[in-house]
């Protein structure tokens, strides 16, 4: 279970404090990437290039009125024999854009469909779907993959700043005349080579894909940040905002100012959101607070594309404290994304946010990490740092896993000092073999890692005598 693979770092709620878990898996795949791919393409006969030239002008046309919540324009470039569905999406995402239950709708700062290369032969209809578009009048059809370019922006324009985030889809058209029309996405034309696949990747979405979306920006130290919900996470979204310019310059105390600081936050209100946005399998999240996401690490330009911390459901259940604690461990991840590994240990990936969430909310060690010291208490002092298997949302031992992760780092805090503390996350952080870890380990605090974990177990000890 790796934080940096899956993007995704789910926070339960204690009865006390909240404790960030992690849910990972490999069907969410976010690629690092140093720069964007070079692909080989040969010149377009006439008919490809009289395709591609009309496609293109329907796909602006197509951004212009979902952007715009022009929803009459957009009726007019959907083809009769589109899906009630697919209509009501569509409609949906122009609704999203041209009005909000509360607040302000979201101004995006890009948003624009785009042709995309195609690989491999093109697909085609079913021969009686083809058959219907005919018979109305279609003199060609085609199944192409297509891009969205988009950044967030905000309730105000530009709003965030943030790097263009692309999403990558498949759509169908129909030509009649000069004009094409969209007719659906691209399931109308299913590519067999993905039937033999158990777990297709779910689609990365925006959050216009959910009706109700609300927009507000709230000026952080890093600029401005934007904080996204749906009708029924009004008031969540609004503790957000009151949250997380102090959030913000909370975790960069510890961190420094060598991060974006400005994050979108979305605050959902229902399971399909959250699984939506986070590209996880619906489940059960009525004991998790937040996620944080992206789409991509840009290596080069030193960057990550398409952050998010979303909101569970049951977030909206928090106090306003609970909730600052969630937002400052989620920005943690945020600042420290780009120093994090995909085989860093958790318990130093989520020990550390938890450190920082934390801090200055608990009265002693027993009100901040309870399970964990009645079993100290009882003489069942940890044995080794939590494994990674022990941070599982299902396992009964995660609770016990978080409260040690956190218990670590605290004590490196307070024995060797915040600046020392980072210089382990940032050295360990880099991952490698466990020899690697370790000598990261020393080389930041000056001993190796048998002496600290003697030393954190006698601390333990200390903390339920007191």
């Amino acid at each position: 279970m790796r934080p940096q693979r899956a993007a995704i770092a789910a926070t339960v709620l204690a009865a006390v404090t909240a404790a960030s878990l992690t849910a990972c898996g490999s069907d969410a795949d976010h690629p690092s990437a140093t720069s964007s791919p070079t692909i080989a393409t040969t010149p377009l006969n006439p008919f490809e290039q009289q395709r591609y030239d009309g496609v293109t002008a329907l796909l602006d046309q197509l951004s212009s009125a979902l952007r715009n919540g022009d929803r009459r324009g957009l009726s007019e470039l959907i083809d009769p024999a589109a899906t009630v569905e697919f209509r009501h999406r569509l409609d949906a995402v122009a609704a999203d854009f041209a009005s909000a239950p509360v607040g302000k709708p979201l101004k995006l700062k890009e948003f624009r469909y785009r042709v995309a290369p195609q690989t491999g032969p093109e697909h085609l209809l079913e021969p009686d779907f083809e058959a219907k578009l005919e018979a109305a009048g279609a003199s060609d059809s085609w199944v192409t993959p297509v891009d969205l370019d988009y950044a967030l922006g905000g309730a105000s324009s530009p709003g965030l700043d943030e790097p263009t985030v692309t999403l990558h889809q498949s759509l169908t058209f129909a030509r009649y005349g000069d004009d094409w029309k969209v007719v659906g996405d691209g399931g109308l034309a299913p590519d067999p080579s993905q039937a033999s696949r158990e777990n297709p990747k779910a689609p990365e979405v925006g959050p216009w894909a959910f009706p109700g979306l609300s927009a507000n920006d709230v000026r952080t130290s890093g600029g401005t940040s934007t904080v996204l919900c749906y009708r029924g996470a009004e008031k969540t979204a609004a503790q957000v905002a009151e949250i997380l310019p102090a959030a913000v310059d909370e975790v960069s105390k510890f961190w420094g100012d060598d991060w974006v600081r400005r994050i979108a936050v979305i605050s959902t209100a229902d399971g399909a959101q959250f699984s939506g946005l986070t590209r996880t399998v619906p489940v059960d999240t009525s004991a998790a607070a937040a996620a944080t996401v992206y789409t991509m690490i840009d290596r080069q330009n030193q960057q990550v594309v398409g952050q998010r911390i979303v909101l569970t459901p049951a977030a909206r259940a928090l106090s306003k404290p609970a909730l600052a604690v969630v937002i400052r461990h989620e920005l943690t991840h945020v600042a420290s994304r780009l120093n994090t590994a995909e085989n860093a240990p958790l318990w130093l990936t989520e020990g550390v946010p938890e450190y920082v969430g934390r801090k200055g909310t608990y009265r002693d060690f027993v009100d901040a990490a309870p399970e964990l010291a009645a079993a100290v208490a009882a003489g069942d002092v940890p044995k080794a740092l939590p494994s990674d298997g022990s941070f599982s949302v299902d396992s009964d031992a995660a609770r016990i896993a978080y409260q040690e992760a956190w218990s670590f780092a605290a004590f490196v805090g307070q024995r060797f000092g915040e600046e020392k503390l980072k210089k382990m996350y940032i050295g360990v952080g880099k991952g490698g073999d466990t020899s690697t870890t370790d000598d990261a380990m020393k080389d930041a605090l000056g001993a190796d890692k048998s002496t600290v974990v003697a030393d954190w177990q006698a601390w333990l000890r200390t903390q339920v005598r007191r």
